[in-house]
């Protein structure tokens, strides 16, 4: 007989689990005493739980597995939501588990107890509370499968802080095997033919096919066919940027000039993306409810394909899977056509990197050059995160993403995302660089991160874009209340500095030929570092200034 505390760890292990996120409280002690027992879990002591969350899933990227976070109840859960919700919209899987009040106390108002049903109810696929503790290894293992199958997401299981004492004599669950549908061979001649038939096909790609098995599909599929690809939002590294088949991203505006070349296809085929309202431009691209184009979509749940958009042909399986029996009906050559459509489609999305702007401006530098300067200085391998803001658009517009180099970055648009997600992707790929780009306003919400860097041996490169402004909001304002600024405005501390109190490498970038040097000097101190760049608030987008803003809005 053991605790079920004990089984619980037992179960995850058995499930592939080799680390967790977690800020400790006393509603899982018992779990917290588990995993001292256990050399085989790294346990990550976070600074606050919505850190916590962001760090297990960008792991649950970079691994392709859940990402596993615990957090204490009541407060601790409320704080961890805003990951649950960005696991939703991202589609990535996560299990969030979470204490609960002693099962005697349920439903009497006890000290921080929530109903997780009720509030995590629209975000999750499955909330769970394990009243029997002899469900409890069964129950995890159906929380991996519901987490990973279908669409993927966001799983949460309330742990009642008396059950996880209770002794009792189980083993610990297996996995539970993941349902293998794939695409019919009618369906598989059926878009073949339709591509032969196509003049300017184009593939748009998304993040189920972020992993080394769905990119080398992608690709082999477009090559093999000749058909250009853009990928979904926040997935430009899906296919090496440089490559001829690239097509551009798909990010939130796309520029004028990429969003009319593509709207010239003749047949879109959507691999791997919910084709949600970002990568479509409002739902334009392809059109919701009827688009323009022939659409093929390619997604694992039958309850998204067709959902708000007419398909002609909606095939329910793995993206990957679909790419590699597609594959196997490739013609014997490309018709020059449709190379000169890719290499039209490449030319536009490759121009867009060019910049002649200025690289400094009266009140600081313009945050492209210190991209730009990134991008030449930055191994192939990089991993990247990217927070939300405005200066992300000069990250995805300026930088090279693909052959190795990593994108990691919410499609949810949560502030916060990119510093905890640069930690948990050092301590997960020790051997690569890497840099996470961030506003100011999103640094100071979970810069606190830094913190556990310093504890677990991470050493990322934090980029502050620090323009003393909440710079996508202020944009806003000036498009639709120019002249009238309202709570946008920051105080900031002297980032710098506030990196050498927690022991990291502080560097401050005024001009732009100052910023090779700072990431040289970062990137050979092998520490955690801050590179603060004083950047133009006039400057406020890839797309405009507060000027131009101005004057198009009277």
């Amino acid at each position: 007989m053991r605790r079920a505390a004990d089984l619980l760890i037992d179960t995850l292990i058995l499930h592939g689990v080799d680390r967790v996120f977690c800020v400790p409280g006393e509603s899982y002690l018992s779990v917290l005493d588990g995993f001292a027992e256990s050399s085989t879990v790294d346990v990550v002591t976070c600074r606050h739980e919505s850190g916590a969350g962001f760090m297990a899933l960008a792991d649950a990227r970079l691994t392709g597995r859940p990402g596993i976070a615990f957090v204490s109840r009541g407060p601790g859960a409320m704080n961890a939501a805003i990951a649950v919700h960005s696991a939703e919209q991202d589609a990535v899987p996560l299990i969030l588990f979470v204490g609960q009040v002693e099962r005697e106390h349920r439903h009497m108002g006890a000290f921080q107890e929530v109903d997780y049903e009720r509030v995590f109810g629209s975000m999750a696929k499955w909330v769970v509370e394990v009243d029997h503790a002899e469900r409890l290894p069964d129950i995890v293992a159906t929380a991996f499968h519901a987490a990973r199958s279908g669409t993927p997401g966001p799983v949460v299981v309330a742990l009642p802080e008396d059950m996880l004492e209770d002794r009792i004599d189980r083993a610990p669950a297996r996995p539970l095997p993941l349902p293998a549908a794939g695409p019919s061979e009618d369906m598989l001649q059926d878009v073949a033919a339709r591509i032969a038939a196509a003049r300017k096909p184009l593939i748009i790609a998304g993040g189920l096919l972020k992993n080394t098995e769905g990119q080398a599909a992608l690709r082999d599929l477009a090559e093999a066919f000749g058909i250009p690809v853009a990928t979904a939002v926040r997935h430009a590294d899906l296919i090496p940027n440089a490559h001829p088949l690239y097509a551009g991203h798909l990010v939130y505006g796309v520029p004028k000039e990429l969003a009319t070349a593509i709207g010239q296809a003749d047949l879109v085929i959507a691999a791997g993306s919910r084709l949600g309202d970002v990568t479509t431009q409002g739902f334009q691209f392809p059109a919701a409810p009827q688009p323009a184009q022939p659409l093929v979509h390619v997604w694992p749940d039958a309850a998204v394909v067709g959902r708000i958009r007419h398909v002609d042909l909606g095939i329910v399986c793995d993206p990957a899977r679909f790419l590699r029996g597609l594959r196997i009906h490739a013609p014997g050559q490309v018709p020059d056509h449709r190379m000169e459509w890719s290499r039209h489609l490449h030319s536009v999305a490759t121009g867009l990197r060019h910049r002649d702007g200025p690289a400094d401006a009266d009140d600081g530098v313009v945050f492209a050059a210190a991209v730009q300067a990134a991008d030449r200085i930055l191994a192939d391998d990089a991993i990247i995160t990217i927070d939300s803001g405005n200066f992300g658009g000069w990250v995805q517009r300026l930088m090279r993403f693909g052959g190795g180099r990593t994108m990691l970055a919410p499609s949810s648009g949560a502030m916060g995302y990119g510093v905890p997600a640069a930690v948990s992707a050092s301590l997960r790929c020790p051997g690569r660089d890497v840099v996470c780009f961030v506003g100011d306003g999103g640094f100071l919400m979970t810069g606190n991160e830094l913190a556990t860097a310093m504890q677990a041996g991470a050493r990322p490169i934090l980029v502050i874009a620090d323009n003393g402004s909440y710079g996508t909001i202020r944009m806003h304002q000036e498009k639709h209340f120019p002249r009238r600024v309202s709570a946008t405005a920051l105080v900031n501390p002297d980032f710098p500095k506030l990196a050498e109190t927690y022991g990291a490498l502080g560097i401050l970038v005024e001009r732009s030929d100052q910023a090779e040097d700072a990431f040289q000097t970062a990137l050979a101190s092998g520490r955690p570092s801050i590179i603060s760049v004083r950047t133009s608030l006039e400057h406020i987008s890839a797309a405009s200034t507060i000027t131009e803003l101005r004057k198009h809005a009277s």
